[in-house]
């Protein structure tokens, strides 16, 4: 047995007898854990700070059933208990091993089993020179810090501030160091897949990452598109309270004391959420990103649209097709998709443009000014590198009219955004083209045969369809009303269409819930 374990032994047995003999635990100080002092599993020893804001000490994560056993810090007296800190999260001890929490013989504080076995540890530099206390504060910060021979606290030298898992509390700062990582589950705090950090690549943004992969990220700007999904109130907390916020009606004076009761949590689920204590007595949502399944970071991949008002949220633009069909039909839509037929083979005459209106798309790779948009299609047309383009007519006071071009994947396409900028996509003829079988493409909607939206296309008898030329999206016309066309399998010759009145399902003889044409081929499940 190494020197080092048998100190620590020395050091877990003298201290386990001045609580059996001297009941030592009755002059620890509530708060803070000295080199004289320590928490005990086995006594449910815990520090409350000063305010009896937090309370530290072992636990077994809410819904387990295990013995599993954590150093954490939570809300005092929250039930359920509402943890926002965990010393030993990938390393746990279990409910037997008499685990202690301690400042060691090298004055760092550590968990440790009553072996001497070290489960965490704070890892600073080693000094025995000095005494060191571990306080917890009523803002949840635990802090390490020398102390002179009055007990005096002189110079922090760890806090869990710096040291986050999941949550991020008032009065953090977040830099280019600082992590947050979700737990692995409701009832294992070990570090999962989702972590919240600054954006390394770009300033002033932050992004979540799923394991290595980007999930979500806080802003795309640029000259034809801003979005900025992170609010001042959030980019306020995360500064510590230092950020220059712009006053307006919509926006109320943001100061530190708005964010008691506050936190900022990196879920399991892969969202960060902001939630606030309310009167209720409940932890209640205030903001949370990404909000759906299209905020996701390209959440349809490389020329995938996406819809989360669809039941089927991707799709591939027309003229294109799923670079992995079986991820697709799994839900897995993050491998995008690729061209039926390669554009530009020999002369611009075989390729055209889907004309998509209100659509997000990534940021263009180049930009370039153009008195009309004829101009920029022609430009885009005779590069073969053009994947889009998009025309941006000046102002009558000021500017020139500009045409955006992507030479690059389309990433990141969303439709029905709130733009009133058309994106125009390069295809081939061929794949898009109007026959006497087949409508031409709404938006980013292509239309299978025998569907019809024209009476050139398709079958006359399914002529019943309707293409909204300011969304693209398609509806179906009946005598109750226009309803909207959530997806087509062309495969299957089958299409689901949304009800917005869900509650007549259940009541569909008042009437008023969906009348079809008896003389229609479709038939209605």
């Amino acid at each position: 047995m190494t020197s080092w374990s048998v100190n620590h032994m020395l050091f877990i047995l003298l201290f386990h007898s001045f609580f059996l003999y001297n009941s030592f635990v009755s002059s620890l100080a509530k708060d803070t854990i000295t080199y004289n002092s320590l928490l005990s599993d086995e006594k449910r020893d815990s520090l409350v700070s000063a305010g009896e804001v937090f309370e530290l000490g072992f636990f077994t994560p809410n819904g387990s059933f295990d013995n599993r056993r954590y150093v954490g810090i939570w809300y005092y007296k929250s039930n359920p208990r509402t943890v926002v800190w965990v010393a030993n999260r990938d390393n746990p001890l279990s409910a037997s091993s008499g685990g202690v929490l301690a400042i060691s013989d090298d004055r760092n504080l550590e968990v440790l089993d009553r072996t001497g076995k070290s489960y965490w540890s704070t890892n600073v530099p080693s000094s025995t020179r000095m005494n060191r206390a571990a306080k917890l504060m009523d803002t949840g910060n635990l802090v390490l810090s020398n102390e002179d021979t009055e007990g005096n606290s002189m110079r922090i030298l760890w806090q869990s501030f710096e040291n986050p898992t999941d949550t991020f509390l008032p009065g953090m700062m977040l830099d280019e160091n600082l992590v947050l990582t979700s737990w692995k589950s409701s009832d294992d705090p070990g570090s999962g897949n989702f972590t919240f950090q600054q954006d390394q690549e770009r300033t002033n943004q932050v992004i979540i990452l799923k394991r290595s992969v980007k999930y979500w990220n806080s802003g795309v700007s640029g000259r034809f598109i801003s979005l900025n999904e992170m609010p001042p109130a959030i980019l306020y907390l995360l500064s510590n309270f230092t950020s220059k916020t712009v006053r307006n009606n919509s926006v109320p004076y943001l100061t530190s004391s708005l964010y008691n009761h506050t936190r900022l949590v990196m879920s399991i689920s892969g969202q960060i959420q902001y939630l606030r204590w309310d009167s209720q007595m409940v932890w209640s949502p205030i903001w949370a990103e990404p909000r759906d399944k299209c905020s996701v970071y390209n959440a349809c991949g490389n020329f995938g649209s996406c819809n989360s008002k669809n039941n089927l949220v991707c799709k591939c633009l027309p003229g294109f097709k799923p670079i992995s069909p079986d991820d697709w039909i799994s839900g897995d839509y993050s491998g995008g998709c690729v061209r039926k037929t390669t554009t530009c083979r020999n002369n611009s005459m075989v390729d055209t443009f889907l004309d998509l209106k209100m659509m997000k798309v990534g940021n263009p790779d180049s930009q370039f000014n153009a008195k009309s948009e004829t101009e920029c299609k022609i430009e885009c047309l005779n590069n073969c590198q053009c994947q889009a383009y998009l025309f941006e007519e000046a102002e009558m006071s000021q500017g020139s009219s500009a045409c955006w071009i992507w030479s690059e994947e389309l990433n990141n396409l969303q439709e029905e955004y709130a733009t009133d900028r058309n994106l125009h996509v390069r295809v081939a003829v061929s794949d898009i083209e109007l026959t006497a079988r087949s409508c031409e493409a709404c938006g980013t909607n292509l239309i299978p045969y025998p569907l019809s939206i024209g009476p050139n296309c398709g079958d006359p008898l399914y002529y019943s369809f309707h293409c909204n030329n300011s969304d693209g999206q398609v509806g179906f016309e009946t005598p109750s009303g226009t309803f909207r066309v959530t997806s087509i399998n062309p495969d299957t010759r089958t299409f689901f269409i949304r009800i917005k009145d869900v509650d007549n399902c259940k009541n569909s003889d008042n009437g008023k819930f969906l009348k079809l044409n008896q003389s229609w081929p479709q038939h209605k499940t």
